[in-house]
């Protein structure tokens, strides 16, 4: 019975060992199955003065949350809300809220690098201080990587190819719809943390 529970034991530290790497900087894990990740997304703006802005909102930046399923899969829900007045009297309020889900395939990547392919949909709607709606519609392609600073804190970049459907309405006036097929770098920096 004693060399059941070694044998036991043993096979459990050889594969907690696979997921672990030990640092001067602490223990990084990588996630696995059950674990949730969230991240914020934000580009540089330097040209308004400050060092970080969130992008619009029908490009799903904001909040992301990530479930795995297992060590390879996970499943990311995103959500992004705006809402800004000039101040000016009679200004109108501008706002826009922007959902979306995605599937992440994750290779084994190397020590604290965790690299990933999926693809994903978003809905959106928002509307300017003009009384100009627009709702988007987009589909899209994305590969990307989460590098683990310290244990459970990562920063993340992405590149993604996609299609985007936008109805634009102008106040008492008639909608329109375009289409866009390209790629990008969305967003250029994320950081998000391991619970």
């Amino acid at each position: 019975m004693k060399k059941i529970f070694a044998v036991i034991a043993t096979t459990a530290i050889a594969l907690g060992a696979n997921s672990q790497i030990k640092t001067n900087a602490g223990t990084f894990t990588k996630p696995s199955a059950g674990t949730w990740l969230v991240e914020g997304t934000f580009t540089p703006n330097l040209s308004s003065g400050t060092m970080f802005s969130l992008p619009s909102v029908n490009g799903i930046t904001g909040v992301t949350a990530r479930k795995f399923s297992s060590d390879k899969k996970a499943t990311r829900y995103s959500a992004a809300l705006a809402i800004s007045n000039s101040g000016a009297t009679g200004a109108e309020t501008a706002f826009g809220v922007a959902v979306g889900i995605g599937v992440e395939n994750h290779s084994k990547g190397a020590e604290r690098l965790s690299t990933y392919w999926g693809y994903g949909g978003s809905l959106g709607y928002s509307k300017n201080a003009a009384k100009t709606s627009n709702i988007g519609v987009g589909a899209q392609l994305f590969t990307g990587f989460d590098y683990y600073v310290v244990p459970n804190v990562y920063l993340g970049a992405e590149i993604n190819y996609g299609l985007a459907l936008n109805s634009t309405t102008p106040d008492g006036g008639s909608a329109t719809t375009g289409w866009g097929l390209g790629s990008g770098i969305t967003p250029v920096l994320r950081l998000g943390w391991k619970l």
